[in-house]
């Protein structure tokens, strides 16, 4: 599926709750789902963070953060966070929209914000807090066959979760939950 098919079918499903406000929540935080145009398919940029990080260690993830004071809107939160973590100039990254919320089970009330990445957009493979950053085509996220259902237990509490390997380890998580919600929305 071509970068230019996925915007459009987005668009026609896509969230235009307002933005312009960050939340006064501790937990609250935005992450941005960095869409490219990869040998003429449409691709999602993604990091595995640092064994050493505090938080989320050796995770698969997407570029982002916790809403500062100073974050203008959850958009300016992603596209702030992703510059840190990536080294991706802002001029390179253009929003198109957002999905809903994600709450996750540790307590962060998640924003995605989806965006695509211009063709010079160049971004470090390595950084203070991710340990790699690698592509996955769409396709191979929309392929269902691709996705294995996971027994985790938290809280005291057996759940099922559904996780997708990657070269650099399991996708799963919030992260796997906000793909999906993705996907819906464009195959």
């Amino acid at each position: 599926m071509k970068l230019s098919d996925v915007i459009a079918r987005f668009h026609i499903h896509a969230d235009t709750t307002s933005d312009h406000q960050a939340h006064t929540s501790v937990r609250d935080s935005a992450i941005l789902l960095p869409l490219i145009e990869e040998h003429g398919e449409a691709a999602l940029l993604f990091c595995k963070r640092p064994a050493y990080l505090a938080h989320h260690p050796s995770q698969i993830c997407f570029p982002g953060g916790k809403v500062e004071p100073s974050d203008k809107s959850k958009t300016h939160t992603a596209v702030r966070e992703t510059q840190e973590e990536l080294g991706i100039e802002s001029q390179y990254i253009n929003p198109i929209g957002q999905l809903n919320e994600h709450n996750t089970l540790t307590g962060f009330c998640i924003r995605p914000i989806v965006a695509t990445l211009e063709k010079h957009a160049i971004w470090h493979t390595k950084s203070a807090e991710v340990d790699h950053a690698f592509t996955i085509k769409l396709s191979h996220l929309i392929d269902h066959n691709n996705w294995q259902t996971m027994h985790v237990e938290y809280a005291g509490k057996s759940r099922q979760m559904d996780g997708f390997l990657t070269p650099y380890g399991l996708l799963w998580g919030a992260t796997a939950s906000v793909v999906k919600n993705f996907v819906k929305l464009v195959e």
